[in-house]
């Protein structure tokens, strides 16, 4: 039997397992990843789209920039009707990276096992494949059969990241909710040298798949993935024998050479498990949720659950936080879940109608909308992913009515020590104060203000000043930052100074305005749930701030692990 030096195990190395293991490492806590695989096996372009704030989230752990150099980006959605554009939606840039990228998941894990290589806090172990799971006070026992024989390891937490079939979630009892849908999907991966754009391609009732949906995304290398709704009677493997799936493809592409790369079919889930967090075991990724592919919601929430996990693990593990903390993710995932499902499931019942009203309905409003512009926006195509909105969790303080409490801290263009950057680049690591003013007198106040009681959990303070002004005073209580686009100020609602409090995953965990006299300390303890300051963390938190403020040009690239 192992001992518990490893704090965290992870049971499964797909995204989400591996996205959970970098984040960990960010923040300084080893985990030991366990695969049941012998080695990573390639499936074509299965979740092939990565929301671009969830770049975000990789690129804290050094693995966007590979991810947007090789992937296809792209901003603009298409609907047809019977093979003309109904609709087109433009998504805007919210951050760093396109709104969208298409890389194919296969090559997204690729990405974050090499990076894995150089990070000695995590490890992924092959062949190993969890059979029992058993709670303690102090940890979990885990059973795993190895090539060596069965071994038991201890972890003073557990994350099942072991997706749709999770092994953990059947012993944990855990109900798994929702259903399996009961009509086919084909995918077909095809190599060739297509005239379509780099956008998403959703086709209702096409002369090519007439009655049904079609979807066309690019990817990387000349790749384009063709999803087709089946047939009830559709024989998948008779149609390649009888070379009925040229036709099929040739239908779409006509006589473009072409080969294929990948094909699958599948049929979608749309549950949730009835628990997220069972005392000290985690559920995340697909083992937490299983949904349609329409909407790019499934491989994206994964993701966002283990940086949603991977701070308050840290927290807790380093004796800041109290161990109540580790129940939010639970109540913030699983509503987030809850969100996407009910997206998915309006998006499922337009497009695989569940009765013959329904569908008489459906077909009617795809037959009248195309010249009935009031008409188009009820035309269901899937509604493409975006990052939850905490707005009921119990550790986001809406007191003060920021309507952008609980959300995504907006991106903007800054200058650090006459470095052009973007604030997102500065988030990630802490807890983060961002301070809105234009007076260095009153923003130096609020900083000792801010600074002036101990709080057990570390954090850096920035003020937002505009272009121009003097900052000496500052130092070293807080980091200057100018707003090199006045658009930020606005966003952000900050006409008059106001301060805001950023959680290590980037979602905004309060807001005040700055001249009624802010308890920022206060704020920070209740939304972290922070144990009580010792003397030391003062000393500690003072050093690390330091620390941070002295690498202005430097802090936040996204880059660091471990």
């Amino acid at each position: 039997m192992s001992d518990v030096d490893v704090p965290v195990g992870i049971v499964g190395a797909g995204p989400a397992g591996l996205a959970c293991a970098l984040r960990l490492a960010s923040f300084g806590v080893p985990s030991l990843v366990l695969e049941a695989e012998p080695a990573l096996r390639k499936q074509g372009s299965r979740a092939c789209c990565i929301q671009g704030d969830v770049v975000e989230i990789l690129g804290q752990v050094g693995c966007a920039e590979a991810i947007a150099a090789e992937g296809i980006g792209w901003h603009v959605a298409r609907t047809y009707v019977r093979g003309k554009v109904l609709s087109t939606t433009e998504f805007p840039r919210t951050g760093g990276f396109a709104p969208f990228i298409n890389i194919s998941q296969y090559r997204t894990q690729q990405i974050m096992l090499e990076r894995l290589e150089s990070v000695p806090l995590a490890t992924v172990l092959w062949s190993h494949r969890v059979t029992g799971v058993a709670q303690g006070d102090q940890g979990v026992t885990v059973t795993v059969t190895t090539p060596d024989g069965t071994q038991e390891m201890r972890f003073r937490y557990l994350v099942a990241c072991d997706g749709i079939h999770s092994e953990v979630r059947r012993l944990l009892g855990v109900e798994w909710i929702g259903y399996r849908h009961g009509d086919r999907f084909l995918i077909t991966d095809i190599r060739a040298d297509l005239p379509f754009a780099h956008e998403r391609h959703f086709h209702f009732d096409p002369p090519f798949n007439p009655g049904r949906q079609l979807v066309i995304h690019a990817q990387p290398d000349n790749v384009w993935r063709i999803d087709w709704q089946l047939a009830p009677d559709t024989d998948v493997e008779a149609e390649r024998r009888t070379n009925q799936l040229d036709r099929r493809i040739r239908a779409v592409i006509g006589s473009i050479p072409y080969e294929i790369d990948w094909l699958s079919t599948y049929r979608f889930n749309q549950r949730v498990a009835a628990r997220l967090r069972v005392g000290r075991v985690f559920l995340a990724g697909d083992a937490a949720h299983a949904l349609p592919p329409y909407g790019a919601r499934g491989m994206n929430s994964g993701i966002q659950d283990v940086d949603n996990l991977a701070w308050k693990l840290h927290l807790v593990l380093k004796g800041r936080a109290n161990s109540t903390l580790l129940e939010s993710y639970h109540v913030e995932r699983y509503a987030a879940a809850r969100e996407n499902l009910r997206v998915t499931e309006a998006t499922i019942r337009f497009m695989v109608p569940p009765s013959p009203l329904r569908r008489w309905a459906r077909d009617t409003l795809l037959r009248v909308a195309p010249p009935l512009k009031f008409l188009r926006r009820h035309v269901n195509s899937g509604r493409m992913a975006e990052p939850y909105v905490y707005a009921d969790s119990p550790i986001v303080d809406r007191r003060a009515g920021s309507p952008l409490v609980g959300s995504l801290a907006p991106d903007g263009a800054v200058s650090v020590a006459g470095q052009r950057r973007r604030l997102r680049q500065l988030l990630g690591r802490e807890f983060v104060g961002l301070y809105f003013g234009a007076d260095p007198l009153a923003a130096r106040r609020f900083a000792e203000q801010a600074q002036a009681r101990p709080v057990s959990v570390p954090f850096r303070l920035y003020v937002v000043l505009p272009p121009g002004q003097g900052s000496d005073d500052l130092w070293p209580l807080a980091c200057v930052v100018h707003d090199d686009d006045p658009r930020l100020r606005a966003t952000y609602g900050a006409s008059r100074p106001a301060w805001f409090l950023v959680r290590p995953d980037g979602h905004i965990a309060a807001g005040h305005d700055a001249e009624r006299p802010p308890d920022f300390a206060e704020a920070l303890r209740r939304c972290a749930d922070a144990l009580p300051a010792k003397d030391e963390d003062a000393r500690r938190s003072g050093a690390a701030f330091r620390a941070h403020a002295t690498m202005g040009t430097t802090a936040g690239t996204g880059t660091t692990v471990g």
